[in-house]
């Protein structure tokens, strides 16, 4: 078993209780915001400590409240990429990802910087900073720098947010192709139906802090509404259609189908019948 996990964590009044397991391929964490997916995944890489339970990656045993164990991070074996990239500014994308190596090869010429360069699409950016890059461009730095750690697990906090529509359809399958590649096991937390699709082999379901179904992307989205839930701060409609604004974003659509309720949104998406 690649990761085993069953634990609960209370965080600023916030209760979590989460069951994962996953024997290869990519376990999307999936659910609306706020459900604690985001918590689930630094709870695994360590950043955060569950109050009871157990996480084992790889065979190690990284957490145990019975035993006393929490590992730290460093000590996880594990790739992790949040949602921010986090890519050092005054460092230019080769030494990004050289810093994932063991500190006496971090240079930007080590072969395997090249090669994940070549990999990731990057290597014609080599010499750029942070600074320069499109959002998809950094997240792929940082895709790049958590696979040169070789980690025994990669943990993806909703890698794709701060990256344009348009864009994020190629970083998607940029990356699926670099997990294959190397055979490195994935959670992805997400709340994107596509996203589901694309990348998972395994998916959870999280509501309101605590994980109520798993099974394959499709058979588990297929026999349910998705539904996302929002404070709406501002409704405007103009022909039919609909644009709420949201503390997180913007939804537009039709005005028939964005039911608010007491300042609330309350949003039923329909799987799609095929994942082009």
């Amino acid at each position: 078993m690649l990761l085993s996990a069953d634990f609960s964590l209370e965080l600023g009044g916030f209760a979590l209780q989460a069951q994962l397991t996953l024997d290869g391929g990519v376990l999307v964490l999936f659910g609306p915001s706020g459900a604690g997916k985001s918590l689930t995944i630094s709870a695994l890489a360590g950043l955060v400590a569950p109050t009871r339970g157990h996480i084992r990656i790889a065979n190690q045993t990284v957490f145990d409240s019975e035993a006393g164990v929490q590992v730290p991070t460093r000590d996880r074996h594990i790739g992790y990429v949040p949602q921010h990239h986090s890519l050092f500014p005054f460092r230019d994308v080769a030494e990004n990802v050289a810093f994932g190596l063991p500190k006496a090869r971090r240079r930007r010429d080590d072969p395997e910087v090249v090669a994940l360069l070549e990999e990731l699409e990057l290597s014609h950016l080599a010499s750029a900073r942070p600074s320069s890059l499109s959002g998809g461009e950094r997240q792929r730095v940082a895709f790049a720098r958590a696979l040169a750690v070789r980690p025994k697990l990669l943990l993806l906090d909703e890698p794709f947010a701060s990256i344009d529509r348009a864009g994020r359809k190629r970083v998607r399958a940029v990356l699926r192709r670099a997990l294959e590649h190397h055979q490195i096991p994935a959670v992805l937390v997400t709340h994107d139906p596509a996203e589901a699709l694309e990348l998972g082999d395994h998916l959870v379901l999280f509501e309101r802090g605590r994980t109520v179904d798993a099974g394959s992307p499709r058979e588990l989205l297929a026999s349910r509404e998705i539904v996302i839930e929002g404070a709406v701060a501002e409704r405007v409609e103009d022909g039919g259609l609909a644009s709420l604004t949201l503390r997180g974003g913007t939804v537009r659509g039709p005005a028939s189908a964005l039911h608010t309720e007491d300042g609330r949104l309350s949003l039923v998406v329909p799987l799609p019948d095929d994942e082009s």
